[in-house]
Formats: structure tokens, C-alpha cells, sequence
């Protein structure tokens, strides 16, 4: 059983595509009828612009797309397809929820929207699991940075204002643990493209969507997509990437092959390391996240208490009254975090957070029974 999937920014080279280009003419003078500018200047003549969000992601796109068209061709369809951020852009275009230029469009309007959100950064933490980079920046105490990608158990990516991000960097390299600043624009996948996240969705309400024809794994929820994929695809500019459990529900579905389609193998080598440590999930996978914008998928006895806790994990400085009084109506249940009432707003939420996490598992079971079932069917 095979996927196919595409990396994000970062993988872009000079040269890419030349050949797809060539290959596909029709759909290259679309694309750049669309975008105003010639894709085959870009990416043989146009360095500079090639690291520019505005024109890294519609090139990453299009040659994504293409490279498809031509491994279709070559070895049929996929059963699975997910794509690592803009990516994910391809793999809808790939499963048929997109028409290609209707893609395109969405593609350049976002890069154009996020490339106008300054002052963001992000770094890469080699090393550490995801649960390790979090109590870093606890220790640190930095309060503004946010997981944005869980790539790998060995890499996960933070983003911050560039000063937070810098300060982060730095304080790691004391404590000796690599961290490494991306070149990017922007602190992506992140609480800092909020104001990008509302304008997007205002396009993507505009925009026609087919039900996928191949399941698309997605970013926010680390499982298929479902009839709310523009809702989903508005909150993939601020929640993380869950790559690594990405990974994990293509692996449970049965993948036994990928095959990255890009300029770069980017993805190849995460998914090597994810496989390596992974083991067969008994329920489905990623169940312990869900998308921020919308309530966590439980029903039963927790469900009240479960629609109290998201909203207040939704306030920006939740109360510690608030907290306490709800804490104590699931001071029985296995797993509940401890009450720390003194912590910060940030740690607060975390505790929220793992809380809402600690319910969640309940319904696991339920969903698993019945694979008709959503991540987004079932609200409280």
C-alpha cells in the first residue's frame, strides 16, 4: 500500500521543474497567466525571489502538482496522499478536492498573506522529542514561543518573534542542545498567523471543494480530511504540524510505501526515523489532538465537562478560579493533571490542555468502533 507526499518550504531548489515544465505546457501558461510572473524564470533565473514566501510556495506548488501528474501517469494512483504545510496544498490539488488553478489561486493568496505578517522567526530543536522541547522552553522561560512542527522524534520546530527566537537559540546552545535558526519569513504554524488564518478563510469560503477521491492526511489532525477541509485548511496556518503523527495514521492504515515527490528528499528521511520507532496503533491515531477551533470530538459523561475546559482553554489568560473549580469536577479521573494554581496564563493552558487530553481517550474506543466516524462529527 503506498502514499505519496509533499514537502513544504525549505525543499525549494534551483532548477526545479524545468523538466515538468516542459512536460506540461498547457498548465505551466495557467499557472503563469495566474500568478503574472513566468515559473520557469523563477526557478532557473530567480534566487533571490525563490526564498520569498510570495513565490516559494505558489513554485513548490506547481512542481508538486506536476511531478504528481507525472507519477500518476507512470504508476497509477496512490491510496493515500499528505503534504508536509504547503504540501498539503498539493495533495488536495492531487486527490481532486482542488481544481488545479482554483488551488493555485488559494496557494498564492496565502503565501501573500503570510508573507505580510514581519517580526516572526523560527528554529529547529535537534534532539530533544517534542515533550522535552516543551519543558525546555518552560525552563527557559520564554513565554511566547510555540511548538509549530513535530517533524520527527528527534525534531521539532518552534516558532516566536525574532527576539524570543534568538534569545531561545542561544540559551539552548549554553544548555547544549542544537537549535538551529530556519530561514523564513514568518513564525509559521504558530498563534502569530492568526490575523493571516482570518483573512485566508474569507478565500476559502470562495472557494469550490471536492470531496477527495484519495484519503488526504492532514496537517491539523493528523487524520483524513472530512467535509470541513476549508475550515481545517484556515487553522493550518496557526496550529502545528503534526508530521510525525501524520506519519503514524498512514502507517496504522496500512502504508508500507512512500514516495516523496519533490526537489529535495526532505520528507524521506523524517519518515525513515518516525517508522523506525513506531509500533501499531489499537485505536486511531492522533486522537489526543484535535484542531483549536473546534471543541474537542467527545460524547458520554465527560462531554460537559469537556465544552467547559475548551472554553476556557480558548481564553487568552484563563482564570485561576476558573481552573480550580473545574479541576476539582475531574479530580477522579485517571490521568488528570495535578492543580498548580500559581502558574503563569501559558502554563495554565497547558494544564487545560492536558486535562482536555486526559478526557479525550475515553472516546477513542467509541470512534474506533465506528469508522464512519470523524474528527469533527461529534461535538459536545
Amino acid at each position: 500500500m503506498k502514499a505519496v507526499v509533499f514537502p513544504g518550504q525549505g525543499a525549494q531548489r534551483k532548477g526545479m521543474g524545468v523538466e515538468l515544465f516542459e512536460r506540461y505546457p498547457r498548465l505551466v501558461e495557467q499557472a503563469d497567466a495566474m500568478l503574472g510572473y513566468s515559473l520557469l524564470d523563477l526557478c532557473t533565473d530567480g534566487a533571490d525571489r525563490l526564498i520569498d514566501t510570495r513565490y516559494t510556495q505558489p513554485a513548490l506548488f506547481v512542481t508538486g502538482y506536476l511531478g504528481y501528474l507525472d507519477h500518476e501517469h507512470r504508476h497509477g494512483a496512490p491510496a493515500m496522499l499528505a503534504g508536509h504545510s504547503i504540501g498539503e496544498f498539493v495533495a488536495l490539488a492531487a486527490a481532486g478536492a482542488l481544481d488545479f488553478i482554483d488551488a493555485l489561486r488559494l496557494v498564492d493568496r496565502r503565501a501573500r498573506i503570510m508573507a505580510a505578517i514581519r517580526d516572526g522567526a523560527m528554529a529547529a530543536v535537534i534532539g530533544p522529542d517534542r515533550d522535552q522541547v516543551e519543558a525546555l522552553i518552560a525552563r527557559i522561560g520564554i513565554a511566547g514561543l510555540e511548538i509549530a512542527n513535530e517533524n520527527s522524534p528527534t525534531q521539532t520546530i518552534v516558532a516566536g518573534l525574532s527576539a524570543e527566537i534568538d534569545a531561545f537559540v542561544e540559551r539552548c546552545r549554553e544548555a547544549g542542545t542544537r537549535a538551529v535558526r530556519l530561514r523564513v519569513s514568518g513564525a509559521f504554524h504558530s498563534r502569530h498567523m492568526r490575523p493571516a488564518a482570518a483573512e485566508f478563510a474569507q478565500a476559502l469560503r470562495e472557494t469550490p471543494f471536492q470531496p477527495p477521491r484519495i484519503p488526504v492526511v492532514a496537517n491539523v489532525t493528523a487524520r483524513p480530511h472530512d467535509a470541513q477541509i476549508a475550515d481545517v485548511m484556515a487553522a493550518h496556518l496557526y496550529s502545528p504540524v503534526r508530521w510525525m503523527q501524520s506519519v503514524h495514521a498512514m502507517l496504522d492504515a496500512g502504508v508500507t510505501e512512500f514516495v516523496e515527490i519533490g526537489p529535495a528528499p526532505v520528507l524521506a528521511p523524517m519518515i525513515e526515523e518516525i517508522r523506525a520507532g513506531w509500533r501499531p496503533s489499537a485505536a486511531p491515531v492522533a486522537i489526543t489532538h484535535w484542531p483549536e477551533f473546534a471543541p474537542p470530538p467527545l460524547s458520554g459523561p465527560h462531554a460537559t465537562l469537556a465544552a467547559t475546559l475548551y472554553a476556557l482553554y480558548r481564553q487568552p489568560a484563563p482564570g485561576v478560579a476558573d481552573w480550580a473549580a473545574l479541576w476539582s469536577r475531574g479530580a477522579g479521573i485517571a490521568g488528570w493533571p495535578p492543580l498548580e494554581p500559581a502558574a503563569t496564563p501559558r502554563a495554565l493552558r497547558r494544564q487545560i490542555r492536558q486535562a482536555l487530553e486526559t478526557l479525550i481517550p475515553a472516546a477513542a474506543s467509541a470512534q474506533h468502533a465506528d469508522p464512519s466516524s470523524h474528527l469533527h462529527g461529534r461535538h459536545p
